[in-house]
């Protein structure tokens, strides 16, 4: 995979030449723009990467939710996550989609910690090459044990979240639709902590109409047991990847049913979360069995 290394810095510095846009975030800037000629760099790599037949599998599905977006339905995707190249595959594949293609692929606005969002990393160039909304991650914040440190955190991370959300809330309802990687981070199996979903996807659930579960199989990225994700790019490698997409559902349904079937005595919250990446799951796991039989032939 060397060749593809090779490729991925040459797009690197490219795409860094094309990010002029302020990517200091502040309550005034949440919402980054997108750069198309970057998008077709990141796309073509994806094209040469990904093995023959990767594609989307019920496309149908999402251009029913992409539908209910341009009539001023909320629409949320839902989505597994198991590399830092998630997002650029997911693009990709709805440019290509025959059903779908550029004009559904740009209605799309992810939701991206900062962390992403450090200009210097080499993974930070892909990611400010997609339009996305800015927010400060909860675990970044709970996983400061020090109370001083954390309040000095809370006074940056407050407005920053709030103005988000009001960003989130108006892009909503004009025809954008919102993904989120429920898990918050990036699957990694030496940490099974990595694929528990976040309590803040409970509130999701409540505000928005129309919600759809996206899987993801197959990795041309994965995670380095480092956790540096600099050294993510030097483990590239072709694989066949399947995004599988479930029917749109209703949000609000979803989650006063899986309130009602919580165990006596648990987190109602947590649990509904936890519905949600056992759907992920059993996605995954059914178009898994495909995908592995397409590769063994």
């Amino acid at each position: 995979m060397s060749d593809f290394y090779t490729q991925l810095k040459q797009a690197f510095h490219e795409i860094q030449s094309k990010l002029n846009g302020d990517y200091e975030i502040r309550p005034d800037n949440v919402y980054q723009e997108g750069n198309h000629d970057g998008q077709e760099i990141i796309g073509s790599l994806v094209d040469q990467i990904v093995l023959p037949g990767s594609r989307i599998i019920n496309s149908e599905n999402l251009k029913d939710l992409y539908d209910r977006s341009q009539k001023g339905e909320s629409c949320l995707l839902l989505v597994e996550h198991y590399s830092n190249f998630d997002y650029p595959v997911i693009f990709r594949f709805l440019e290509n989609d025959p059903l779908l293609g550029k004009e559904v692929a740009r209605s799309l606005i992810p939701i991206q910690g900062m962390k992403l969002n450090d200009k210097e990393s080499v993974t930070s160039a892909f990611t400010n090459t997609y339009s996305t909304i800015v927010i400060f991650p909860s675990r970044s914040i709970d996983n400061v044990e020090d109370p001083i440190k954390k309040a000095e955190i809370r006074k940056i991370s407050t407005p920053i979240n709030h103005a988000a959300m009001k960003e989130l809330t108006d892009r909503k309802y004009h025809g954008q639709i919102i993904l989120v990687f429920p898990s918050g981070t990036r699957y990694r199996p030496w940490d099974p902590d990595s694929k528990k979903g976040v309590r803040e996807i409970f509130t999701y659930l409540k505000t928005f109409e129309n919600i759809l579960f996206l899987g993801i199989n197959g990795n041309i990225m994965k995670p380095h047991q480092s956790n540096d994700m600099n050294a993510d790019v030097k483990a590239i490698e072709r694989d066949l990847m399947f995004l599988t997409a479930s029917p749109v559902i209703k949000g609000k349904e979803f989650r006063k049913s899986k309130i009602a079937e919580t165990p006596e005595g648990e987190d109602s919250k947590q649990f509904v979360v936890d519905q949600v990446m056992n759907e992920l799951e059993k996605i995954h796991n059914k178009s898994e069995v495909m995908r592995l039989n397409e590769l063994n032939r």
